[in-house]
């Protein structure tokens, strides 16, 4: 009693509704409240406590500090009214107070609601925009992929019709670099795992950067460290995102003279199978101040300086860059000097992918390669990576040395295999000397150039002066067994079994294309049918359910859906087919083919019931290993 009076004779007269709490155990046990927190309980002897929701008391009597730091304060509802519980210390015991907070609480409600719903719109309206700019973008592409099948059209032609699918290329990725911001905002980015070659990526990337850095008037440099894996799982499109956007910022930001460096390797981590890939890409450009290096990474950032409000930028590819990081498991980190330069380093775990090597060594084991390059560093790379499948190799300096070798060859029991062979070498010019090596081995004789420049524009004199295959520089392990095994007998006997260089060949096979637009329709009908496919063609989803409910079981052997349509949209459609009582309503291949190209979008098709997704623009090569997946193997 005496406790009692004197919690009272503190709290009692408080206005605010008070609950006293005493150390019990690990926790805390109510041991006092006043006549303000009684008249919010129903019953004369009834605890607020009772009352408050479970999570709240659970705080509220747990014996760590409350609230937890870093935590929010507590909220809660009772009888229609919003509180915040307030708890403090206040000698051995910890008190909480209720402040009536309901207009504060439900102003702050109604403005959340309405920034909910304002995101809402705005992902709905940036999702139609993505259908909609990918619809006649898909038109332009596939267009130019019709023109590009057609035979012997004038080189100025087909020259024109490349560029503006690199162009398109580039269109769809300015496209989806607007859209990343918003979706990054709003949780919708998915990592999308696949079977990752690093050395695709890199020259991917090196064939954007190299170009600008060129144009910049920019020394851009390359180093390989470590390569303990060269296939990775990992999302190539937001690797290749984020290398870009890190590369691309310092040749912006770098005045004309400036170097630029990246620097690529993979280490082993400490979890087997797992490693670590590293890029560091290096500056000499105009650098940060202290203060805009802690908001680098903050979307729409900008750094008030007249050298920087002359570069054109959104500020949002650090921002973009650091999320994508991060969302892979990955760790950003950036240093700079201001009129120095700056250096941003990546480090971000991946699980390593089954390569093709031992396979590679069954085919290539024992042959015998010459090698012609006259820079030790290289040479010694080319050579230590052919000794890892047992391939023995000469090396020429020059090309005399080279013909005696290949003259000393003739005299033996043994054969070289292929050439491998730099495009410069010191005191020898390739265009003469390779025709001559051509002349003297013959036709079937493999010559493989290695280079780092780029091959469209080396092709053409490089091949009329017999070079077979081109393997660019800097050298990556797959890439070189994978330009030596397409010369072996088992690469030779492989294509045969894949149909001789004519794969894809249906001719027997009938597909339901469902497709409202007429310009989608025709550039499908062209590339399906050089495949030998029957096709027959609905402009909507419900005149598809009605044409597959009219037909015999196993009359088509696959739907190809459009999602966005009249009448009935493409997920509904793929329902009502399901729902059918037809005998292969269950089991026939109904694929996605449509310009929802989002994550989501893939997880909606499927739901519905669809065995596949493929996203606009077309990519044939994948629209037609879908169908080679479908109709020849009976993938499910």
């Amino acid at each position: 009693m005496k406790k009692h009076d004197e919690l009272a004779s503190v709290w009692g007269n408080a206005e605010l509704p008070v609950i006293v709490l005493e150390k019990d155990g690990d926790g805390y046990r109510p041991v006092y409240q006043n006549d303000a927190a009684e008249a919010l309980c129903e019953g004369e002897n009834s605890c607020l406590v009772d009352f408050l929701p479970q999570e709240t008391v659970a705080r509220l009597l747990g014996g760590g500090q409350c609230p937890a730091e870093g935590e929010l304060p507590f909220f809660c509802h009772l009888h229609g009214w919003a509180y915040s519980l307030v708890p403090f210390s206040w000698k051995d015991y910890r008190v909480c107070m209720l402040h009536e907070v309901t207009h504060y609480y439900n102003e702050k409600q109604r403005i959340l609601n309405e920034a909910i719903m304002a995101n809402e719109a705005k992902t709905s309206f940036l999702s139609e925009m993505s259908h909609d700019i990918r619809t006649p973008m898909g038109a332009i592409i596939g267009m130019t992929d019709i023109a590009l099948l057609q035979e012997e059209i004038p080189a100025r032609v087909r020259e024109c019709l490349n560029k503006i699918k690199v162009a398109s290329g580039h269109m769809m990725s300015l496209l989806n670099e607007v859209l990343d911001m918003s979706r990054i905002e709003s949780g919708r980015i998915l990592i999308q795992e696949e079977d990752v070659d690093l050395a695709d990526l890199l020259h991917e990337t090196l064939t954007v950067i190299r170009p600008q850095a060129d144009a910049g008037k920019l020394h851009f440099s390359l180093k390989l460290g470590q390569m303990a894996e060269e296939r990775l799982r990992a999302d190539s499109v937001r690797l290749k995102q984020i290398c870009l956007n890190l590369l691309s910022n310092a040749i912006k930001f770098t005045p004309a003279g400036g170097d630029v460096e990246l620097t690529l390797e993979v280490v082993p981590a400490n979890e087997p199978g797992r490693v670590l890939l590293r890029i560091s890409v290096r500056d000499t450009g105009i650098g940060m101040s202290p203060e805009f290096l802690q908001r680098v990474f903050v979307a729409f950032e900008r750094e008030e300086k007249s050298t920087v409000n002359k570069i054109q930028g959104t500020g949002l590819g650090m921002a973009i860059t650091k999320s994508l990081v991060e969302l892979m498991g990955g760790t950003i980190t950036v240093e700079s000097r201001l009129h120095e330069g700056s250096c941003f380093r990546v480090e971000i775990p991946f699980t390593a992918s089954p390569d093709q090597e031992e396979r590679h060594r069954k085919a290539l084991s024992g042959k015998r390669v010459l090698l012609f390059d006259d820079r030790k560093e290289r040479s010694d790379i080319v050579i230590g990576m052919l000794n890892r499948l047992e391939i023995r190799t000469d090396l020429a300096v020059s090309a005399a040395q080279a013909v005696e070798l290949i003259n000393d060859m003739a005299f033996s029991d043994e054969e070289y295999f292929a050439l491998l062979t730099v495009d410069k070498v010191k005191d020898s010019e390739m265009l003469l000397f390779l025709p001559q090596v051509r002349q003297r081995m013959g036709v079937n004789f493999p010559i493989l150039l290695l280079s780092e420049n780029d091959w469209s524009q080396m092709e053409y004199v490089y091949t009329r002066a017999g070079v077979d295959a081109f393997i660019p520089l800097p050298l990556f392990r797959t890439r070189l067994y994978a330009g030596l095994y397409a010369f072996t007998e088992e690469a030779r006997r492989a294509l045969q079994e894949a149909g001789d260089g004519h794969r894809w060949n249906f001719n027997g096979k009938r597909v339901l294309l469902a497709e409202d637009n007429e310009i989608n329709r025709e550039i499908a009908l062209e590339l399906l049918g050089m495949a030998n496919l029957q096709i027959e063609t609905v402009e909507n989803g419900r005149q598809a359910v009605e044409r597959f409910a009219q037909t015999a079981p196993d009359y088509y052997d696959m739907i190809l859906m459009d999602i966005q349509m009249p009448v009935m949209n493409g997920l509904d459609a793929t329902r009502a087919i399901r729902a059918l009582d037809c005998a292969d309503a269950q089991d026939i291949p109904i694929v996605a083919m449509t310009a929802n190209a989002f994550v989501e979008d893939v997880k909606n098709s499927l739901d519905a019931g669809m065995n596949a997704h493929i996203a606009k623009p077309l990519d044939m090569n994948q629209v037609y290993s879908t169908l080679d997946f479908f109709l020849r193997r009976g993938g499910q």
